[in-house]
């Protein structure tokens, strides 16, 4: 019995010896755990796309080697519901990402070059449909006017045959009138002076441009030099100022029209630098026209009896009557006349009574009219506008005539 015993005491030991052995396991076993659960984590915490389903959790049989990376599937491209393509910006292509399949990318289009600024309009060239003999006769006056006995300083500086050559050169941009006019100054006062335009009238001018030559005498060049710049400056200047006018109202119905307000002795030279400036020339003097003014109508004893004198004495004739207010527009509808001219109406005002008027008469407009508001007349639907600055205090053209040997 006591053998018994002490057999059956043992078993317990290895028992006692186990669990020092298997708190060594436990310790070791920690060390790994870790780094498989590490490897499981990133492989379930890796972001999933937004679109394509999320990848399985891969098992610890399908991780990767230790040091190298995981390999995640090919992405899957989206496939949008609606496809609408995205402009860029102004002048730039459209996307042609998402289009279908089979259809052919969209134009490029290359950027558009900035507008040029602003420039007078170049009108068709006007050709002169006065005699010469009109024209001589003001330039022998001007060159009266302007070497009288003689040139005394250039007379006695260059008394022989010395040559001199002249550049014409446009300092300014503007629209060329009147070269026909310069050209004549040099041959009245020496023929054997030549000339080489290279414009002619109605060309738009650049600054800088050469517009001709002079090549002669000096004596003959220097004499006809300053008549002939007066003449050139004065008429471009008219050209340049009617084209402003001409560009203020562009795209209307409205035409620009000059007035019997210009400088004595040259009225049919101004009027032709009217035309050659995009204007109208309507009214050459008082014997061509049947105009009422607000000087009329004070002499007399209205517009009706006014209107019923004159189809009496011209029957047929055109007439134009200048009313001041609504009532003189009344009765001079009544009356029945062919151009109505509203004298200082505000461009309001204007818009009534081309309401009242109804086509029943055309339509021009004077008095306080500038560059600031032309358009505005002209989109209040007139037919014209008459401004007198056009010819009347217009500043010159700079021109420049450079002398040389």
């Amino acid at each position: 019995m006591s053998k018994a015993k002490s057999t059956a005491r043992p078993a317990p030991r290895p028992a006692g010896s186990g669990p020092k052995k298997l708190a060594k396991a436990p310790a070791k076993a920690p060390a790994k755990a870790p780094a498989k659960d590490s490897t499981r984590a990133a492989a379930v915490k890796r972001p999933a796309p937004v679109t394509p389903p999320p990848a399985p959790v891969q098992t610890l049989a399908q991780q990767p080697a230790a040091g190298t990376a995981p390999v995640s599937p090919p992405p899957v491209t989206p496939v949008p519901s609606i496809l609408r393509p995205t402009i860029l910006g102004l002048g730039s292509p459209w996307r042609t990402a998402g289009r279908p399949a089979g259809l052919p990318p969209r134009p490029v289009q290359p950027p558009q070059p900035p507008p040029p600024p602003p420039r007078p309009a170049a009108v068709p060239v006007v050709t002169m449909r006065f005699p010469i003999s009109a024209v001589d006769k003001l330039i022998k006056e001007a060159l009266q006017e302007d070497i009288g006995e003689g040139d005394l300083t250039t007379q006695s500086l260059f008394p022989g045959k010395v040559k001199a050559r002249g550049k014409l050169i446009a300092n300014e941009d503007g629209v060329l009138a009147g070269l026909p006019i310069f050209k004549r100054v040099f041959e009245v006062v020496d023929k054997n002076i030549t000339f080489e335009p290279r414009a002619t009238d109605g060309m738009a001018l650049a600054g800088g441009q050469l517009v001709a030559r002079v090549s002669g005498p000096a004596v003959s060049v220097l004499q006809a030099e300053r008549t002939a710049l007066n003449f050139l400056q004065h008429l471009s200047g008219i050209a340049t100022q009617t084209a402003k006018f001409a560009n203020a109202v562009k795209g209307t119905k409205t035409r620009i029209l000059d007035t019997r307000r210009t400088t004595p002795g040259l009225r049919f030279l101004e009027k032709y630098a009217v035309e050659v400036g995009g204007g109208v020339s309507h009214q050459k003097g008082l014997f061509d026209r049947l105009v009422v003014t607000e000087a009329h109508l004070a002499l007399s004893d209205g517009v009706a009896g006014v209107v019923r004198s004159l189809k009496k004495s011209h029957p047929g004739k055109r007439i134009e009557v200048t009313v001041t207010n609504m009532q003189e527009l009344e009765q001079a509808l009544m009356a029945k006349v062919n151009l109505l001219l509203l004298d200082n109406f505000p461009p309001g005002q204007v818009r009534q009574a081309i309401a009242l008027i109804q086509g029943r008469a055309k339509v021009e407009v004077s008095g306080k009219i500038g560059l600031d508001n032309a358009r505005a007349y002209a989109l209040a639907g007139v037919d014209y506008i008459s401004v007198s600055q056009l010819t009347q205090s217009v500043k010159a053209f700079d021109f420049s005539l450079k002398i040389a040997r």
